[in-house]
């Protein structure tokens, strides 16, 4: 248990892992870019991370990805604990194979502070599913995640990650959703090549709900709440308690 507090303390890593989107991809020659700030609410460990993500599709049904984090504000009980600093890369792909499935893969690259960010490469990489019904979209998706040991000998455990989404179909300006992640630790993590952390059978649920608000055809804006929760153990070990997680979201986005 020491173990886990001290293993999620330093490294106070996001529950939630996702694709750009779980809805079908866009037309070809299109993309987007966002700006993206995060703050993140963990009993008295506040910090916040902005990110530039991006995606453009250069050829029909091929989507690429791209996302540029950077920890701006990390601050445990009101000081600063100097976890500030550039996170870790993602590049990634999504191929519509047909109207309603996708598949995808996302490597994230150890570029980051170790202090806050795995030191290996990661890969997620599953399928998506999604349906326009007419009065709402339904989007989701099923990955696994593997991370490769780094340069500290720590391999962190395999997850299944589940989501599902839901689009009402609002109005043209105003676009609510609300979905939930679950993310399932499949082993255990470890260090050397022997078990470090008993991690295997712990399960985090991410509920979110969200808004988007399109100013005109090129620009708009979208806010979100996401809520960390979980078992105890999962909680430990991701966040260093069992407390819950509350990550308020607002991003700026400019499509073409």
């Amino acid at each position: 248990m020491l173990k886990k507090i001290i293993l999620g303390a330093a490294l106070l890593v996001s529950a939630s892992f996702a694709t750009y989107s779980t809805f079908p991809v866009p037309q070809a020659m299109s993309g987007e870019a966002r700006i993206t700030s995060d703050f993140i609410i963990h009993d008295k460990w506040k910090g916040m991370d902005l990110a530039a993500k991006g995606r453009f599709v250069p050829v029909q049904n091929l989507e690429l990805y791209l996302k540029l984090p950077f920890r701006v504000l990390s601050r445990y009980d009101g000081k600063s604990d100097k976890k500030t600093g550039m996170k870790n890369l993602t590049f990634g792909a999504r191929y519509q194979i047909v109207p309603m499935v996708a598949a995808f893969l996302d490597v994230t690259f150890p570029t980051g502070k170790s202090k806050f960010s795995d030191d290996g490469f990661e890969f997620y990489f599953g399928g998506q599913f999604s349906k326009d019904f007419g009065a709402v979209a339904l989007g989701t998706e099923a990955g696994l995640s593997i991370t490769t040991e780094g340069d500290n000998h720590k391999k962190p455990p395999m997850s299944l990650t589940l989501n599902a989404e839901l689009d009402p179909n609002v109005s043209e300006v105003v676009s609510p959703y609300f979905g939930v992640t679950m993310n399932i630790i499949l082993n255990d993590e470890k260090y050397r090549g022997h078990k470090h952390v008993e991690t295997s059978g712990d399960v985090g649920v991410s509920p979110y709900v969200g808004t988007g608000i399109k100013i005109n055809q090129i620009f708009s804006l979208d806010f979100c709440v996401t809520l960390g929760l979980g078992d105890e153990d999962y909680l430990i070990y991701t966040s260093g308690n069992d407390k819950i997680t509350v990550t308020l979201s607002a991003a700026f986005i400019a499509s073409f």
